[in-house]
């Protein structure tokens, strides 16, 4: 399916963002960048919207956001498979608990990013009954009990019990019968391949390998694609980040973070949850910026700390970019060295 795009000219940047993704996504990324990104505006994709999402869902998107990144490179069973094709897999796994949760993740991220509700559509009037409706719950109910009464005992049956006016879910609004799924796994009608239906538009493979960095370059402004990080480096560079947070107990809510953001700034409560993830992570690392830059600043002014020859302050608007797997970045045998030094 034809995907919708805004031209926008954009020069070839320094950083290593991108890793090893393909060239013409790399490109696709860097125009999304600045003719939606940075104006959080929604991105038109497959016949639906990507729209940033909210602070109110952060936690959840967080969690969510793992169909995204699962690395099916590290199964064997995934290394011939489609990002698509592995998530399904995962989605259909022997396991039941696992098989639920992933799929309550895939559901519940494309809720999020496409501000939609899972559930039935009715095709007469478009109303959308969710799983978790009364309605819904109360026929689920009554063909649970049918279904019982099947097993424990079929002759006490009555015609009317397999009528299908008393099985068959009706729309609550319009009286509507035919319903469909608001999300699903389907057969794509082209390749037929796996593919996601999604309100009825269809998200094969491909769509599916743009999509899952679309979402995490739109919601994420530090985040980078790290398919070209040697494994061993990034689960040394991982533990290392853990042993820092426990020795500096380095963890903050997002309500915790939401509070500090509106003490220091003129945002309400309800102003900064109803903003992007995107725009609340930038004004949160803005507003940390600028409080140790006034600080470092006066202490410099004051004598009471001296830079090295050549050095000066790192100005809090004017950042350079820093690889976090680069010159600075300590491995975890010295940083626990550090540790047992204190």
């Amino acid at each position: 399916m034809a995907e919708e795009t805004r031209e926008v000219s954009t020069k070839i940047s320094a950083d290593d963002r991108y890793g090893n993704l393909d060239s013409s996504l790399v490109e696709l990324l860097k125009s999304y960048e600045f003719s939606y990104f940075r104006e959080d505006t929604p991105i038109p994709f497959c016949g639906l919207l990507i729209y940033p999402v909210q602070v109110r869902h952060y936690e959840e998107f967080a969690s969510c956001t793992s169909c995204l990144t699962l690395n099916k490179n590290e199964d064997v069973a995934g290394i011939r498979l489609s990002h698509l094709d592995y998530l399904i897999s995962k989605m259909k796994g022997k396991d039941p608990q696992e098989s639920r949760m992933w799929s309550y993740k895939l559901q519940r991220l494309f809720e999020i990013i496409f501000r939609i509700d899972n559930g039935l559509k009715c095709k007469k009037c478009n109303h959308v009954v969710r799983y978790d409706s009364a309605e819904y719950i109360e026929h689920s109910k009554k063909i649970t009990d049918l279904l019982k009464k099947m097993q424990e005992n079929p002759d006490s049956l009555t015609p009317e019990d397999l009528d299908e006016k008393n099985t068959k879910f009706i729309c609550p609004k319009c009286g509507g019968e035919e319903m469909s799924n608001m999300i699903s796994i389907v057969e794509d009608p082209v390749t037929k391949k796996n593919a996601f239906s999604v309100d009825g538009h269809i998200i094969n493979k491909n769509d599916f390998g743009k999509l899952r960095q679309i979402v995490l370059f739109q919601n994420y402004p530090e985040y980078a694609d790290e398919s070209n990080i040697d494994p061993l480096v990034k689960q040394d560079h991982d533990a290392k980040l853990r042993l820092q947070q426990q020795l500096n107990d380095v963890h903050a809510t997002i309500e915790k973070k939401v509070t500090c953001l509106t003490v220091t700034t003129n945002y309400k409560y309800e102003d900064i949850y109803n903003m992007s993830i995107r725009r609340f992570t930038m004004a949160l690392a803005t507003v940390d910026d600028l409080i140790n830059y006034k600080i470092m600043r006066q202490a410099v002014s004051s004598g009471f700390v001296s830079l090295p020859k050549g050095k000066k302050i790192e100005h809090w608007i004017y950042k350079p970019l820093k690889d976090i797997y680069g010159d600075d970045y300590k491995g975890m045998d010295e940083m626990k060295q550090e540790v047992s030094r204190l």
